[in-house]
Formats: C-alpha cells, structure tokens, sequence
C-alpha cells in the first residue's frame, strides 16, 4: 500500500525529473528586466558583468520542475522567457500555487535560509532560467554590497506579501479572495485594451482555485457571477477584467454582506463605473 509521503513524491518525480538544456549568455541579459532592478538596483557595469560570467541559463520543457521540494538549495533563478509557479503539494499531492513568476522575475531566494527546498518550482510553459549558484551568491553577497541589501528587499517584500494572502485566507470568503488575486494577477502581469485588462498568463480555473485555496467548482461559480456582473470575460484561457468594477466591489460595504447574493444596486453601480471607464 502507497504511503501518503510516497503518493507525493510520486506527483513531484512526474513533473521533476527531466534534465535541463545548458545555454551560456553573456552579461547583457543580467538587470534587463525591470523585476530584475529589484536585485541589481545600483550595480555598475563591472558587477553586472561579474555576475553574468558567474552565472549560466537553462531550458525547461513545460510542465518540468526547475526543483522539487526537498531538493538541494543551490542556486537562485531569474526567469528570462516563459512562465514559472511554485507550489507547495500537500501530502495527498494538492496543489497550493504560492506565486507565478514572469520573465524578469527573481525566485529560489531563500536558499539562503536552509539546506533543502521548501516548495517546489514548476515550469509552466516551455522557460528558460538564469541560475546564479548558492556558492557565487555567496562571495558576491560579500563582494557587492548592494546585492544584499537589495536581496533583503525582496524577501521582505514577499513575506509581507504571503503574510497578507495567509490574513485575507482566514477573514474573507473566497470570492473576495478571487477578486483580490484576479486585481493582483491584472497587476503582475496585465495589458489594457477595449475589452478590460487581459491577464497575459494561460490560467485554468484549476489554477485560480490553486492560488486561492479552494476547490474549482466554487471558482467556477463565483466566475459565472462576475460574468454577470460585467466583472469578468473569458477567452480560452485568457481572462480579461474590469479593473475598476472589481476595486469597487471589494471595497464596497455591500461586499462584507452574509452570502453572494448582492443587491440590484451594486450590480448597476459596477456596470456604471465600467461604462464611465471605457468612454473615458
């Protein structure tokens, strides 16, 4: 009879275990991203090029594991094309999705504070990464002091981020949760056009349920209530919303009622704005 721990590792060997393409590149590439400014805000020329002769990139075919849970910490990565998720998988082998990472960002920072990985890095779609191994992290952190301070920002910035997903988990219900991540994804990773503001990640609804903790079928739902509502749209697997109608509805006072039945009024006072929005 399979273990639980022996069920888990299982879904990780089937995502994890394919070897990655080596491809060197040069220094250009190092801070081209705005999300890489985060940790090589202020370096010089010479830094960025030290980094860059320190560092090499990976391909990753889609669905492979850039790491798993419970591998060694060895290196931190920036995604340069393509898309990332890191997930925590429970013992039964559910999926939580902690963040997804576009090109430019920086994630396996916290390599720094144990041995093993805690989570585990998902390659969403065929990417490549630029791995800086933990050993020049370390003589670079002691040669370029900027890069330390930089790379506290970050951390700290995530844990207030995780610090405020986990409060919001246990005081709202899960269509706020949905309004609140669909706004953060539209944030990290939208486009305005006529049709609202496009989230340019591929997402399922499996994946939105993912991020906020909670089954498909209740994503489902309460995504059939803001199509209703003038909220949200749907194209495949791009998602196109109302910034606006969305802030207010999380804002409003209506929104903390008993249920999801919401009045007439705020259902009009949503369209409204929208309809303001898009003639503006």
């Amino acid at each position: 009879m399979q273990t639980q721990q022996g069920k888990k590792e299982g879904i990780v060997m089937r995502v994890s275990r394919i070897a990655p393409k080596v491809v060197l590149k040069k220094a250009e590439y190092i801070g081209k991203h705005p999300e890489e400014q985060e940790l090589f805000r202020g370096f010089a020329t010479v830094d960025r090029t030290k980094i860059a002769d320190l560092s090499f990139e990976r391909r990753y075919p889609r669905c492979a594991a850039i790491y798993a849970e419970g591998d060694t910490s060895d290196a931190i990565y920036i995604v340069m094309s393509g898309l990332v998720k890191l997930v925590s998988l429970s013992e039964t082998g559910t999926e939580t999705i902690l963040h997804i990472f576009a090109p430019g960002q920086v994630f396996g920072e916290l390599l720094l504070g144990g041995e093993v990985r805690p989570f585990t890095a998902i390659a969403i779609e065929d990417t490549i990464v630029r791995a800086i191994p933990k050993p020049h992290i370390t003589e670079l952190l002691h040669s370029i002091p900027s890069l330390a301070l930089n790379l506290l920002a970050l951390i700290a910035k995530r844990l207030i981020e995780t610090q405020q997903r986990l409060a919001q988990s246990g005081h709202s219900w899960s269509y706020h949760r949905l309004a609140k991540v669909l706004l953060e994804l539209a944030d990290r990773h939208g486009a305005d056009g006529p049709a609202g503001t496009m989230i340019q990640l591929p997402l399922t609804h499996e994946d939105l349920a993912n991020l906020i903790g909670t089954t498909r079928e209740t994503v489902t739902t309460q995504l059939g209530r803001f199509k209703r509502m003038g909220l949200v749209s749907q194209q495949g697997r791009r998602f196109f919303i109302a910034r606006s109608g969305l802030t207010i509805f999380i804002h409003s006072a209506l929104f903390h009622s008993n249920g999801v039945h919401h009045p007439a009024s705020l259902k009009y006072r949503v369209r409204a704005e929208n309809c303001c929005s898009a003639n503006s």
